[in-house]
């Protein structure tokens, strides 16, 4: 029988990973689940990767003077560049991958860097 190579996936931590949402829960997902033995997943968290706490305050996409910000409105931080920095570093540091599965309406799966 011949062996195929398992895809990479980036996916996202709290689907099914670990307690990475900002409420502190944990996504279960069938799906990935299901895949799991096929699959060479590369699990991430960014808003863990700029040392942001589990359970965390909310953050926003918020387009300010035409650029999109990613705040935490309850702290007041600005987070845009210490995410634009995560992103560029962890994304360069990949080789290959062949998909994504994001958490849907994440703002740090959503925000063009």
């Amino acid at each position: 029988m011949r062996r195929f190579t398992k895809p990479t996936v980036l996916v996202s931590k709290c689907i099914t990973y670990e307690r990475a949402r900002c409420n502190a829960q944990i996504i279960a997902d069938d799906f990935v689940e299901k895949l799991k033995p096929c699959v060479e997943f590369i699990p991430v968290c960014p808003e863990v990767g700029i040392e942001l706490g589990v359970p965390r305050d909310p953050l926003r996409i918020v387009l300010v003077k035409d650029e999109q910000k990613f705040l935490q409105p309850a702290t007041g931080l600005d987070l845009t560049e210490k995410m634009r920095s995560f992103s560029e570093s962890f994304l360069n540091s990949l080789s290959e991958v062949d998909g994504f599965i994001l958490k849907s309406g994440s703002p740090s799966s959503v925000l063009r860097m």
